[in-house]
């Protein structure tokens, strides 16, 4: 028996087109106020809401941070829903676009970076994302089929988001990061990852 999705209705749709203006308010406030000098009252204001309307939405001021970090999940979803089978290079610049993006915030709006994945709050949220984000590239490498066989998909995809993380981390702790610093470190260490990765004739 086959199953159909019904269309989202009115109110749930200004739902979320309101939750999406909060989460753009916030992060414009704490990419240029930092994220503890942003209060509740400061995002309600900038976003044209009660005070009451923020807390109704995001009961704590880090889950911001996590649908943040969610819609960035949610592309990596979606290039997955496209593709089907997933190819190496295909990866490695979707996560290269990320760095680049990453590349262009601010001090303050760099300073989220590892707020967004050490807050407890954040992590409870983003774990579950972050699993099904591994499963899905997964899945959509052993489809591409560029994997040699003794390399296990799994294992590969959780090794490349970590890695991927890993150097978000150090690039957005550096109090004075170089220009391009990120770009570059992301595409040499997840590129050099793919190449011991590739069965040959796979490029």
């Amino acid at each position: 028996m086959s199953t159909t999705t019904s269309p989202p209705s009115l109110r749930d749709r200004r739902r979320a087109e309101t939750a999406r203006e909060i989460v753009a308010a916030a992060m414009a406030l704490f990419a240029s106020k930092g994220f503890d000098a942003a209060t509740a009252d400061d995002i309600a204001q900038q976003a044209g809401i009660s005070r009451a309307t923020f807390f109704n939405y995001f009961p704590q001021k880090e889950l911001i941070l996590a649908d943040f970090a969610r819609a960035r999940l949610e592309r990596i979803h979606s290039l997955l829903d496209a593709r089907g089978a997933l190819s190496l290079d295909a990866l490695l610049q979707l996560f290269i676009s990320f760095a680049e993006e990453n590349e262009r915030a601010t001090p303050h709006g760099r300073g989220l970076l590892p707020q967004t994945v050490l807050r407890p709050a954040c992590q409870q949220v983003l774990q579950p994302l972050f699993a099904s984000v591994q499963k899905g590239l997964a899945e959509g490498l052993e489809r591409g089929g560029e994997l040699r066989a003794d390399v296990d998909a799994r294992v590969f995809a959780e090794s490349f988001f970590g890695l991927y993380l890993t150097t978000t981390l150090q690039w957005s702790m550096h109090p004075d990061p170089p220009k391009g610093w990120h770009k570059r470190t992301m595409r040499q260490r997840l590129g050099q990852l793919i190449q011991l990765a590739r069965k040959e004739g796979a490029a």
